[in-house]
């Protein structure tokens, strides 16, 4: 069988509650006036009360399997990533335990959880940390590579992130949502193949708080780069490109970001951040799903995925869908 590495299935989760940014800022839960937010392109964004981190990521991953009628022998890795041990278990609005720290209760962790809840027993579990709104890439870049270099056939990549409940509703101009996105990739795709990934990490920024000016100008000239460099990793041209499938960040920065590119024959596929603002490390994953159920990508059509996080990394797949 032909084929390469790709992306066969994605399945996400949203907690029960929304709010408009009008309403986040009545609630005093945005440093910036709603009017500039929604010009931005934001509209609503769920958050989590009852739910976990950990209740969504089951849910996810379990939607996942189900829909695809995948059976739970089959996947060989989980790679897991979001709020760790304890914290994960955590109702967003329970007071977490920090005392779980000095405890064994530390140990305690979603992925391995997981694994036995869904009944994934042939399968070993990985953690990913420390990637911010590009968790979710890294745990693809990690699952790719294990299919190719050990031949494992399915890694279920399941991601869960909760913005913590006194940080408000905003990250540098946007508004953000919580949610759990799973995704299923396989040594052998016929669709959604990743021709390419490309990773850049500048350590600098480690500090986001302390150099966020210097974070707003780098974002632009290094997106760009990395976004160049993984379209010519793939083999392609610029004209070559026909989606962006985004993070789902202000919509004026991704317009900035595409006059910077000149990529002839490119759309943006934005009609989720206004529906669901920014979801962390899921949304290029969320917005792909949505895209090939809606119609909007067809098969063949070379896509670029692209996200940036905290800390400070930029990231980049190009997809054959």
């Amino acid at each position: 069988m032909t084929g390469r590495p790709g992306i066969t299935a994605i399945a996400y989760a949203l907690p029960a509650c929304s709010r408009s940014v009008r309403e986040l800022g009545a609630a005093g839960q945005l440093q910036t006036d709603p009017e500039v937010l929604e010009n931005f392109g934001f509209g609503r964004v769920h958050i989590a009360v009852a739910e976990s981190p950990y209740e969504l990521a089951y849910r996810a991953a379990a939607r996942l399997l189900e829909e695809q009628a995948v059976d739970a022998a089959s996947i060989d890795l989980v790679i897991y990533s979001g709020p760790p041990g304890t914290l994960s278990l955590t109702p967003a609005a329970q007071p977490w335990n920090g005392a779980a720290l000095s405890s064994t209760a530390r140990f305690q962790y979603p992925g391995t959880l997981l694994q036995f809840e869904l009944g994934l027993l042939n399968a070993s579990v990985l953690g990913i940390d420390q990637l911010a709104c590009s968790t979710l890439f890294g745990a693809l870049r990690v699952a790719r590579s294990l299919c190719v270099t050990e031949g494992i056939e399915r890694v279920l990549c399941v991601h869960a992130e909760f913005f913590p409940a006194a940080a408000g509703r905003e990250a540098v101009f946007n508004c953000t949502s919580d949610a759990a996105c799973a995704v299923l990739v396989e040594r052998v795709a016929l669709r959604n193949c990743i021709a390419a990934s490309v990773h850049v990490t500048k350590g600098y920024y480690w500090d986001g708080d302390a150099l966020k000016n210097e974070i707003v100008a780098s974002y632009f000239p290094t997106s760009k780069h990395v976004i160049e460099r993984v379209i010519a990793a793939a083999g392609w041209n610029a004209a070559d490109v026909d989606w962006i499938i985004p993070h789902n960040v202000s919509l004026r920065s991704w317009e900035l970001l595409l006059s910077l590119l000149a990529l002839p024959n490119t759309r943006l596929w934005t009609d989720n951040i206004a529906r669901y603002g920014h979801s962390l490390a899921g949304d290029n994953f969320i917005n792909l799903r949505d895209a090939l159920d809606g119609g909007a990508v067809r098969p063949g059509q070379k896509l670029i995925l692209f996200s940036y996080g905290y800390g400070a990394h930029w990231t980049a797949l190009a997809v054959e869908a």
